[in-house]
Formats: C-alpha cells, sequence, structure tokens
C-alpha cells in the first residue's frame, strides 16, 4: 500500500466505515485465484503450442527461444498467485479495503465483479460466462 494511504478512495484505514469495505484477505484470494486461473490457460496454450511445434518439425530458434517466454510465463503467473495466496493468508482479518471502487477500473464486468467479489459464481475462471471478453474465430 502506499504511503499516503489517505488519499485513495479504495483504503479504509482498517476501520470497515467506508464504502463497499472488503477484508484485504478476500480480495488478495481473489486476485491470487484470478492469475492461477490465468496460469492454468497458459498451461494449456502452452500444451498446444508444443504439439504445434512438434508437428511443424520447427527448428526455428526464435520460435523455441518464444516458447520458452511462455514457459516462464507460466511458471511466472503460478508464482505471482502462490505469493497473492500467502498474502491472503497473513494479512490481518481487520485491514479493509473498498475493492468495488478498484474494481471500477476493470474494463471486463466479470472480471471485475470476481475481483470485487461482487459475483457469486464459485468457478473463477469460467470462460463460458460470455462476459469475460469477445471471441473472434478465425475461418
Amino acid at each position: 500500500m502506499s504511503a499516503n494511504r489517505s488519499a485513495s478512495p479504495a483504503v479504509d484505514d482498517h476501520t470497515g466505515a467506508h464504502g463497499d469495505a472488503a477484508p484485504v484477505s478476500q480480495t488478495l484470494l481473489a486476485v491470487a485465484q484470478e492469475i492461477g486461473d490465468l496460469a492454468r490457460v497458459s498451461d494449456r496454450l502452452q500444451v498446444l503450442i508444443s504439439e504445434a511445434l512438434i508437428a511443424d518439425g520447427t527448428t526455428n530458434a526464435d520460435h523455441l527461444l518464444e516458447f520458452q517466454a511462455i514457459d516462464l510465463l507460466v511458471q511466472r503467473l503460478h508464482g505471482v498467485s502462490s505469493f497473492l495466496e500467502t498474502l491472503a493468508d497473513l494479512a490481518p482479518a481487520d485491514w479493509r479495503l473498498d475493492s468495488v471502487a478498484a474494481a471500477s477500473n476493470v474494463l471486463l464486468t466479470a472480471l471485475a465483479n470476481r475481483l470485487s467479489g461482487q459475483d457469486g459464481a464459485s468457478d473463477l475462471g469460467s470462460e463460458a460466462s460470455g462476459d469475460d471478453g469477445e471471441i473472434e474465430l478465425f475461418g
């Protein structure tokens, strides 16, 4: 958190009296779960790309370097998710913030709802919700 917390409308000085204040641990856990979901999606993409590279028989060094970058991305996403889950466990129960105000800057409605705790769905990564962005199929 920034040194000047009172300047931020999302911070509640631990009282719970500001807007839609939620426990910091709840918000950290929501972000951790979202990043974990992104890591799992990245895992699936990594498998798909790996199979495509094998089928193509590519030996292009640039492609192989980019594939290694995808592997690093997946590992980092898993690591950040784990880090945030641990922070959520360690956060004092009385620390609160206005996650709804913070999520108001997120363009994807379903994502904003999950991050702010406004979405009651247990499946945080539900691509089937239709509200996580648009898909354009090429044909």
